[in-house]
């Protein structure tokens, strides 16, 4: 952890040392494809993702699947049927992914536009604050056939955003493209404190059909792209690329970065074949943009790894080819060290920061997972208290963030104190549920949660009942709303608020009318949310628990 401080008289000063360290990867890989209003039958969709046939063969599995699709088959018969279950599309993912244990976050769509998020279920109490954004682009706004839909989330303290989009088609339409884009930017709004635009957020990946062709419409026909296809020319052709030219002046995208494409153009297919169709000129119009915002935090530095890009010719119901690319994001500590020698000539390192004993608090903000908040220890903080306020993940996020290799929970309590400062995540609270040792079907249930301190509750917080490893957080069978507390503080004295500030046991009762089939086994997931289409996070999960019927009471002819 940090050095311990010797005597000023004793302490001399050597160059500074800097040392990095990489922590908080995390794998996201993204599929975007154009379906031409094709359904998902008879394919498998392994491949594209990346996996094996059978489960137990995949390795290195991503920590988030993002599928983007376009030109979903919107018609209102498909649309009256998604109001109660998933799209034809997301269920057959669903069906692949499930397997591997992944959970569907998050679906928005609009139109033909479908965008949804997978993750797996280890990671579901560390994503907060999701919420989902669209904007329609076509017939100046009306329409939503082009547009975008998206979905940010904060993810272990990250802020990530996606975005689907589907702009202007056909060769002469670039200004309309452009416009697409910059109305796409200017109107998703969200309602996060300091990421209310897709350019505020650490991440933003931007995939989808954008339909950027080639130039030289008059001059570079449909046959001779083929030909320059054929003879592996790509590097050539993609200096033609519209999106790369716009990208160069800075008319559109300037914020996000690709990595050129090394595969044939997408666009545009003999439906059920490899062959271009030659009515319209090929071109790469499926692609997947990022940007990082590296220098969001302070002492620490922020990258996006993109491991892959690749289109898969193998798939051929649509005439667009299916694109992916995997990224790893990580987060690079970039802290310096102040070498010192004691009385015994051996030298010691400490963080500038400690050096200076951490007098100063930036206004910078901090990176979560290197803990973006502080207090002041008081004297009176003993190892033993410090060890009942803040768990071992938090001791683990503090060696982390501080560069140094922890060796017992002890010694880092003590240097904390030492030098005065106590970190503490406050954007990753959870309340934890009370085992429930009965669950009686056609009665009333009442359930007991705890309230972490200093969590603050939604204006529509609500715990649902899911069956045991569900595959979606949409998939609940039943909903109470919580207690809040924000409309009532007017009704409280002083006494009670400070209370409701600790952490304190809340009781809930759900209705005899719950019926839940025996046989299963299920699980309450506690949402802190503030409302229908606003910010949502999934903060507590309890243990599994198996209902009962109860017996009937014995009739009186029974009795002898």
């Amino acid at each position: 952890m940090f050095g311990r401080k010797s005597s000023k008289r004793r302490r001399k000063s050597y160059p500074v040392k800097q040392d990095h360290r990489t922590y908080n990867a995390c794998r996201i890989y993204i599929v975007t494809w154009n379906v031409s209003t094709k359904f998902p039958e008879n394919i498998s969709l392994n491949k594209l993702l990346g996996l094996e046939n059978r489960p137990e063969q995949d390795s290195h599995l991503p920590d988030f699947f993002v599928i983007g699709l376009q030109e979903v088959n919107a018609q209102p018969q498909n649309t009256l049927y998604n109001l109660f279950k998933d799209d034809l599309w997301t269920q057959k993912f669903k069906e692949v992914l499930k397997e591997r244990d992944y959970v569907v976050i998050k679906t928005e769509q609009m139109q033909g536009l479908l965008l949804s998020v997978f993750a797996r279920r280890k990671h579901l109490l560390h994503l907060r604050q999701v919420e989902t954004e669209y904007t329609r682009t076509g017939l100046g706004g009306i329409w939503g056939n082009k547009g975008a839909v998206s979905i940010r989330m904060n993810v272990y303290g990250s802020s990530i955003c996606l975005v689907n989009a589907h702009l202007a088609a056909h060769d002469h339409m670039l200004e309309e493209r452009i416009n697409d884009y910059e109305r796409i930017v200017q109107e998703q709004k969200f309602h996060v404190k300091a990421k209310e635009t897709i350019f505020d957020h650490d991440y933003v990946f931007w995939f989808g059909d954008l339909n950027f062709r080639l130039t030289g419409e008059a001059t570079t026909s449909a046959d001779e792209i083929r030909a320059m296809v054929a003879r592996d020319e790509l590097k050539q052709l993609i200096e033609k690329d519209q999106l790369l030219l716009v990208r160069r002046e800075g008319r559109a995208f300037g914020q996000l970065q690709e990595r050129l494409p090394q595969f044939p153009p997408t666009f545009k297919f003999e439906h059920g074949s490899n062959e271009y169709d030659m009515k319209r000129r090929p071109a790469w119009t499926d692609r997947i943009l990022y940007a990082v915002n590296e220098n969001n935090y302070r002492n620490v530095r922020l990258t996006a790894e993109q491991t892959s890009y690749k289109s898969h010719p193998s798939y051929s119901i649509s005439d667009h080819k299916p694109v992916t690319s995997e990224f790893t994001l990580k987060g690079t500590t970039q802290c310096s060290v102040e070498g010192s020698r004691d009385e015994n000539g051996n030298t010691q390192y400490a963080t500038t920061a400690a050096s200076r004993k951490l007098k100063t608090i930036r206004r910078k903000k901090r990176h979560p997972v290197a803990l973006h908040t502080a207090r002041t220890a008081d004297a009176r903080y003993s190892g033993e208290h410090f060890r009942k306020q803040h768990n071992n993940r938090l001791s683990y996020k503090l060696a982390m963030a501080n560069n140094t290799d922890v060796h017992s929970f002890d010694d880092l309590v003590t240097d904390l104190i030492d030098y005065g400062q106590v970190y503490e995540d406050t954007t990753e609270r959870t309340v934890s549920f009370k085992p429930i040792e009965l669950w009686l079907v056609g009665e009333p249930n009442t359930i007991e949660y705890v309230i972490p301190n200093g969590f603050e509750e939604g204006n529509a917080d609500w715990i649902g009942i899911y069956r045991e490893n569900f595959t979606s957080l949409s998939e609940y069978l039943a909903y109470e709303y919580t207690e809040t507390y924000k409309d009532k503080q007017h009704q409280l004295n002083e006494q009670q608020l400070q209370h409701m500030q600790n952490t304190r046991t809340v009781q809930l009762t759900f209705s005899e009318n719950v019926s839940l089939p025996l046989g299963t086994r299920y699980q309450l997931l506690y949402f802190q949310s503030t409302g229908t289409r606003g910010v949502t996070g999934l903060v507590g999960i309890s243990p599994a628990f198996a209902v009962e019927k109860r017996c009937p009471s014995p009739s009186f002819d029974e009795i002898d």
